[in-house]
């Protein structure tokens, strides 16, 4: 009893084996996202024959990054900045902006740029985000249990490009973002 307390409390030793989720799109078939602990590298693989890859190190002492380790667990990143995490397609650097984060739920918008087109995943509500392809909106994202599993429902003209950054932005960085004033009563 005493073990698993300290281990609770004080934190054992950083998982090795990835995290895999396996998420079903009726639209466009299944998605598996690989998800390492440190450096947090996350790989998403699908229907589209590109590999989508977000990547972060964790860059804090041991003690603290284990409490953080069990707190969050792959395949999320918490960026501490815009530029925190990298992400890729089969290999090549393409441009990502995770936001300010900061107070106003505006700031947790992502935006990238993936096969030439301009994406933006545009935060509605705590568990809710829409993602535009160059100024038009493709998807409605949520996520009914806080985080677990990503859900899509596509407009007209979405295809599976759409579908894959959807499902990268939304399970790696998180679907909807706190408001106002829940992120001030945080800050107090």
């Amino acid at each position: 009893m005493f073990d698993k307390l300290r281990k609770a409390v004080v934190g054992a030793d950083l998982p090795t084996e990835p995290v895999v989720v396996r998420i079903q799109d009726a639209a466009f078939g299944t998605f598996t996202v690989t998800g390492a602990w440190d450096p947090r590298v996350v790989t998403v693989t699908g229907p589209w024959q590109a590999r989508v890859t977000l990547s972060a190190p964790l860059h804090m002492p041991d003690a603290l990054k284990r409490r953080l380790v069990w707190l969050v667990r792959p395949p999320r990143i918490l960026p501490n900045d815009r530029h925190a995490i990298t992400l890729t397609v089969d290999g090549q650097p393409v441009p990502l902006d995770c936001g300010r984060r900061a107070m106003r739920r505006a700031t947790f918008d992502v935006r990238a740029t993936v096969a030439g087109r301009q994406y933006l995943m545009h935060h509605e509500g705590r568990w809710r985000a829409r993602l535009e392809r160059n100024g038009r909106q493709v998807s409605r994202l949520s996520t009914p249990d806080g985080g677990e599993t990503v859900r899509a429902g596509y407009e007209h003209g979405a295809d599976v490009v759409d579908a894959t950054v959807g499902v990268a932005l939304g399970l790696v960085l998180g679907v909807g973002a706190p408001g106002f004033l829940r992120n001030l009563l945080a800050a107090l």
